[in-house]
C-alpha cells in the first residue's frame, strides 16, 4: 500500500526560505545603491539651482551672496541663509547635505554641499562660478 504526502518537506521549505534570502539581500544592497546616488543627483541639482540664483542676485546687488564666515562651514545656518537669500525661503534643499557659499578671486564663488549622511560623511560637492563641479569622497 501506498500513502501520498500532500505537503512539502521541511528540506523543500529550507530551500525556498534560504533562496529568497539571498534575493532579498542583493536587492537591499541594490536599493541602498540607487537611494545614494539618488541623495548625491539631489544635491547637485540644488547646486546648479543656487549657482543659477547666485548669477540674478549679482545682477540685482553686483556682489555674490557669500558666507559671512571665511571657513564656509556648510551647516544648517549658512544652508538657511543661502536658502532665504537666493532662492525667497522657498525651494526644496535635500536634507542630507549642508550648503554654503564662499568667495573665490573676489569676482567669482563657490558653492559647496557637504554630507550629513553617516554613510557618506566625507562626500563633498563643490560648484564653481564657471559650473565645474568637483566631487570628493562620494
Amino acid at each position: 500500500m501506498t500513502t501520498r504526502s500532500s505537503g512539502f518537506t521541511l528540506i523543500e521549505l529550507l530551500v525556498v526560505v534560504a533562496i529568497i534570502g539571498i534575493i532579498s539581500a542583493v536587492g537591499v544592497v541594490s536599493y541602498s545603491g540607487y537611494v545614494s546616488a539618488t541623495k548625491k543627483k539631489a544635491a547637485e541639482n540644488t547646486l546648479y539651482q543656487l549657482s543659477l540664483a547666485q548669477t540674478e542676485f549679482f545682477t540685482d546687488n553686483r556682489i555674490y551672496k557669500v558666507d559671512a564666515k571665511s571657513n564656509c562651514p556648510a551647516d544648517s545656518d549658512s544652508t538657511t541663509e543661502l536658502v532665504t537669500a537666493l532662492l525667497g525661503g522657498t525651494g526644496t534643499i535635500p536634507e542630507d547635505f549642508h550648503f554654503c557659499a564662499d568667495s573665490v578671486a573676489g569676482s567669482n564663488f563657490s558653492i559647496t554641499a557637504k554630507s550629513t549622511t553617516k554613510s557618506q560623511l566625507n562626500c563633498t560637492l563643490v560648484l564653481s562660478s564657471n559650473n565645474e563641479l568637483n566631487k570628493t569622497g562620494c
